[in-house]
């Protein structure tokens, strides 16, 4: 299982760091890092020599390069490497199918990887994402809506929005449960979300209408079914109105936002309305999106 973490600075992306991290080391997943900047006339370019003194002068006139040094010394206090690793070494680069690798010692579960790209950012992740089979991307904000409708149309993973997080707050999962095909990929990412921050999920079903069809009852009573299995602390409800307005009140501030993400193609996305991307944009909690 392979977690992707995408970092822009040392001011903004300290707690999507962390919250990506921990989630990772829940899963015993790999942690891919990840900072997309501005793509320089030179850097990258067909025959870009990685020697040695290329990657000195890097270090000096790179911003990404320092970014990554900040995110593996994060990693240090985060436990998820080694102390005795050693310091980051900005000579350890590599050029790997359009993109620099930092080489760094064996980490946590079986590897963390430091990557740079350059370009547009919700482009370079989607080629990140095609690159490596990541279960799990993570970005921070998710108040752009340009951006972030982007990210849900192109980047074909699962996707956790950082939005509001604090790291001393209590939070709970709010789990939407609906007739959508991803539902049940939502309930099980959420059950085991909720074993490893041992915390509640409050469960609401949705609908429009007064009026709850075979296909939302069903829904709701096999989440149930799964999460009884899975010996979660849970407790279900369902609510009549607006599910984007219902799905952020309940919410707050104080529970992150579990939901499914549609399979449809970027234009059948583009097309219809999308309620995970309305979701993102509107709460004022973290929100993943389950593929």
């Amino acid at each position: 299982m392979q977690f992707l973490v995408a970092v822009r600075s040392t001011t903004y992306s300290a707690r999507t760091l962390q919250i990506g991290s921990s989630l990772a080391a829940g899963f015993s997943a790999d942690l891919s890092i990840v900072y997309v900047g501005d793509r320089p006339k030179e850097l990258l370019s067909e025959g870009v020599n990685l020697s040695r003194d290329t990657m000195l002068n890097w270090e000096i006139h790179h911003p990404g390069v320092e970014v990554l040094r900040w995110a593996y010394e994060k990693m240090q206090e985060f436990g998820m490497v080694d102390p005795d690793a050693g310091e980051f070494d900005p000579t350890n680069l590599v050029e790997d199918a359009g993109r620099i690798r930092v080489l760094v010692p064996q980490l946590h579960g079986e590897k963390i990887r430091l990557i740079l790209r350059e370009g547009d950012p919700v482009d370079q992740l989607k080629q990140e994402t095609e690159f490596r089979d990541y279960i799990l991307t993570v970005v921070g904000g998710g108040s752009r809506k340009r951006l972030t409708r982007q990210l849900v149309q192109f980047v074909d993973t699962s996707l956790l929005f950082v939005k509001n997080y604090d790291p001393d707050r209590d939070y709970k999962l709010l789990l939407c449960v609906d007739d959508s095909g991803a539902t049940r990929r939502a309930v099980s990412f959420a059950a085991r979300v909720a074993r490893y921050l041992k915390v509640h999920i409050r469960v609401v079903t949705v609908s429009k209408t007064k009026r709850f069809g075979p296909g939302y009852q069903s829904a709701a009573k096999w989440a149930q079914r799964y999460l009884d299995k899975a010996g979660a602390d849970y407790a279900h409800e369902y609510a009549t109105g607006d599910p984007v307005s219902i799905f952020t009140d309940l919410a707050g501030e104080d529970h992150i936002i579990i939901m499914g993400k549609s399979r449809k193609s970027p234009l059948a996305k583009f097309l219809t309305s999308s309620k995970p991307a309305k979701t993102v944009l509107k709460a004022n909690a973290p929100v993943i999106l389950v593929k």
